[in-house]
């Protein structure tokens, strides 16, 4: 059974470019709803550190490693194949919090990403994404959801404004942004992860932080360009299905650098 929706087929460039108080300053089909892949993980980071925020959680509250997860359905499943990572420790061994949304981010782990997601809730994830027009609607690789019609959606708009909001700390019903050492987590988080073709296309020496996502047939990616906070930063979304890897990130490299250039 598979994990995956199928692959789309037919070739669509979805983009977003906003200053920093959010404007937009380009958009090209920017509304139009692509499959998430891992750019979900942003909504799941956001949520985790605002139950954090809220003293629901600290980032030291422990949880265990698993392959086994529960589906939107009610069903259990488990991870296989080439959702596993191998860099998590065996199944059942204790993680902290932090120390999973540092992986679920910087390496992109579903496992990790599931273990929060159960944590803290499908309905608070769903709940944050909203705010932002982003779907998400069961773990990663669940396949009795995904049989049930159950996705995971996001729009190159939705992506800038969801990165724009973990670079600030604001959440939409929140009166008061996260704390700053939150903020600084997610900052980091997002500079070290390891798949970043939007990062690929910058210039030597500057400063950016992003979390990309694919799945065959689904390649995407958004980034703050500059320093958070400043007057000055940019966020970029650019999503993209149909294309192959290569062609993809040919594509994004050649919007990075025409939109970032001016």
């Amino acid at each position: 059974m598979s994990t995956r929706p199928p692959a789309p087929q037919d070739p669509r460039i979805s983009v977003s470019l906003t200053d920093a108080s959010g404007v937009a300053l380009f958009a090209r089909d920017a509304e139009r709803p692509h499959y998430a892949a891992s750019t979900m993980k942003l909504a799941v980071l956001l949520a985790a550190t605002r139950e954090v925020a809220e003293g629901r959680l600290s980032l030291a509250t422990e949880l265990p490693v698993s392959r086994t997860f529960t589906s939107a359905e009610g069903t259990p499943f488990d991870l296989t194949g080439d959702h596993l990572d191998p860099w998590l420790p065996p199944p059942s061994t204790p993680m902290t919090l932090a120390a999973m949304l540092d992986a679920m981010i910087t390496r992109s782990s579903n496992e990790a990403t599931n273990s929060v997601v159960e944590l803290i809730g499908l309905p608070a994830v769903a709940q944050v994404a909203g705010g932002f027009g982003v779907r998400v609607e069961r773990l990663i690789g669940d396949p009795i959801a995904v049989r049930a019609g159950r996705t995971n959606e996001v729009t190159a708009t939705g992506l800038t404004a969801l990165i724009r909001a973990v670079t600030t700390g604001r959440v939409p019903g929140r009166r008061s942004p996260l704390p700053r050492d939150l903020v600084d987590l997610h900052v980091d988080a997002l500079e070290r992860q390891t798949i970043a073709p939007i990062g690929a296309a910058l210039p030597t020496g500057t400063r950016w932080g992003s979390k990309s996502g694919e799945i065959e047939g689904v390649r995407h990616d958004v980034a703050f360009v500059g320093d958070p906070g400043s007057d000055d930063v940019r966020y970029i979304a650019v999503c993209t299905q149909g294309l192959g890897e290569a062609a993809a990130d040919e594509a994004i490299a050649a919007l990075t650098e025409a939109l970032l250039s001016t």
